[in-house]
């Protein structure tokens, strides 16, 4: 039986679904057979309830093929839950490889820009400071505020991002800078949020880990290279065209964006598939999460209560906040040490010039690129102990990090009794590179949460935003009252507590995964 659409065409109605026994050998789309409610899992199947298939007409068949589409439930108020078979084109996992990396590198380089943005205030923060009549503690605050806004909203846009470099640039107070640079923070969230999510969306756990280490590399690099391309700009042309020059650089991406940036998240993707379906049917086709969002109260508790629950129960959570907090906790600390270390006015190296001064911020850059070139052994590595295994082992993700994580007190050791002004100036930026740290967590989150990872994801950053925030407002007050070597050397003490955590979690995460509710959802799925 047919009805009219809105366009007078011809489209069946619900009369085209039928029960039909299972002996049957029932088809929802060219030899895909029904698969058990209880066994929800691979997209290439549809489900049985209580013993019997659903059966739909040729017409919707040929609909649902021409979709790469399957039904995989039928749930109690007889709603169709659809998902996308294999070899979907929409799919973003089904691209191109091409066009995969092509998005992460996007994706990863508006996050390096952001990253970028918080640092580049401080190369020009002194003469901000001169010309408006403010303090350094107060200037110092408009980098933390920066980065305290990245942790109260990711869901803002770029171009508002890109617009308050005007403000920035034509202040003429503190309270206009201070103001605005909280703003840019919020507005700044969507790339450094939104990263992962895209990354998890093109790709699979076991295909994942190049793709990780480029976002990895973005966050990582982002802040030193702030310093490093802004340092002789605010030096020469003053503070100002700090930001002149970035809303050339930023809005030149929204163009970027525009054209360059698909929609990766597949409940989006299936969202749009599934009206598309009910205009062409008038058949209650719909994605599970699309029932789900339903729900009052689905919303806050995902995007608000959830971080937060994984931030204080889950132990993986937890314990990678606290590494991964302490080491952006280092970055942006430095913005505040460098200048004392290589300036002068504290026992430092005396060197005058600001953007000297701040091409000492290289070293990470050059720690992160060293250690993004050693990605491929970290991958052969999972590779070697999953096919041990015979299935994914999240926590092979590690094996890089037992050996790196050392190096943090101990490059921290080296800085501090090598940071005086008559050694050579290259000795206390040797081991200064969180890299590896931060991809191991990355990876080990995403594959250890599967689909919960975003909000793992959710408490980790926020605990790293908070701490990044923090420490830089101590950092100029602890390295003059107990001097470079004794700051550094306590810094080093305390990063030295942080050194069990990824043997833990390597020798014993699959128990910790094991006794968490969200964790054990997840073992061998992508």
């Amino acid at each position: 039986m047919t009805t009219r659409n809105s366009s007078g065409s011809e489209t069946p109605t619900a009369q085209d679904i039928m029960t039909v026994d299972k002996a049957a050998g029932s088809h929802l789309e060219a030899g895909q057979q029904v698969k058990n409610e209880a066994t929800i899992g691979t997209p290439t199947t549809t489900t049985a309830t209580e013993g019997h298939a659903l059966q739909l007409g040729k017409e919707i068949e040929a609909i649902l093929a021409e979709n790469h589409t399957v039904v995989w439930k039928k749930d109690d108020k007889g709603n169709l839950l659809i998902k996308s078979s294999p070899g979907d084109p929409q799919n973003p996992r089904s691209w191109p490889n091409w066009k995969r990396y092509s998005i992460v590198g996007l994706a990863s380089l508006l996050n390096n820009l952001v990253c970028l943005c918080v640092s580049g205030y401080s190369t020009g923060v002194e003469q901000t400071q001169e010309e408006l009549g403010f303090g350094s503690e107060l200037g110092t605050l408009g980098l933390s505020l920066y980065i305290l806004g990245f942790a109260v909203v990711y869901l803002v846009s770029w171009t508002v991002f890109t617009i308050f470099q005007i403000p920035l640039a034509l202040a003429k107070n503190l309270a206009t800078v201070l103001v605005c640079r909280f703003l840019q923070g919020l507005a700044g969230s969507t790339p450094l949020a939104n990263t992962g999510g895209v990354v998890h969306d093109l790709f699979g756990i076991d295909e994942g880990g190049l793709a990780v280490g480029i976002y990895a590399l973005s966050s990582a690099d982002g802040p030193p290279l702030g310093n490093v391309l802004s340092g002789f700009l605010a030096q020469v042309q003053g503070w100002r065209w700090l930001f002149w020059a970035y809303l050339i650089i930023f809005g030149s991406f929204i163009i970027v964006i525009f054209f360059c940036m698909p929609e990766t998240r597949d409940t989006i993707i299936t969202s749009r598939k599934s009206a598309q379906l009910r205009q062409q049917t008038n058949l209650p086709f719909y994605g599970q999460h699309e029932l789900v969002k339903q729900a009052p109260g689905h919303f806050y508790k995902v995007t608000i209560v959830r971080p937060f629950k994984f931030l204080f129960t889950e132990p993986i959570t937890y314990l990678c906040a606290g590494i991964n907090g302490f080491a952006f906790g280092m970055i942006f600390l430095s913005n505040e040490a460098f200048p004392l270390i290589f300036g002068g006015g504290n026992g430092g190296h005396g060197w005058t010039h600001s953007g000297v001064v701040n091409l000492t911020y290289g070293a990470y850059v050059v720690g992160a690129i060293i250690g993004f070139a050693l990605t491929p052994l970290q991958d052969a590595r999972y590779h070697l102990a999953c096919k041990r295994l015979g299935y994914s082992d999240p926590e092979a993700r590690w094996w890089s990090a037992l050996w790196a994580t050392p190096f943090m007190p101990i490059g921290l050791m080296i800085a501090a009794w090598t940071s005086y002004s008559f050694i050579p100036w290259i000795a206390p930026l040797i081991g200064f590179t969180f890299y590896v740290i931060l991809a191991a967590i990355l990876n080990y989150v995403v594959d250890g949460y599967g689909h919960y990872s975003a909000s793992a994801l959710g408490g980790v950053v926020f605990v790293r935003n908070i701490v990044g925030a923090i420490f830089p407002l101590f950092a100029r007050q602890m390295f003059v009252g107990m001097g470079n070597q004794w700051a550094l050397f306590l810094l080093a003490m305390l990063s030295f507590f942080l050194i069990p955590i990824p043997f833990y979690l390597f020798y014993r995460g699959k128990h910790v995964r094991e006794r968490s509710p969200y964790c054990a959802t997840h073992f061998g799925q992508d």
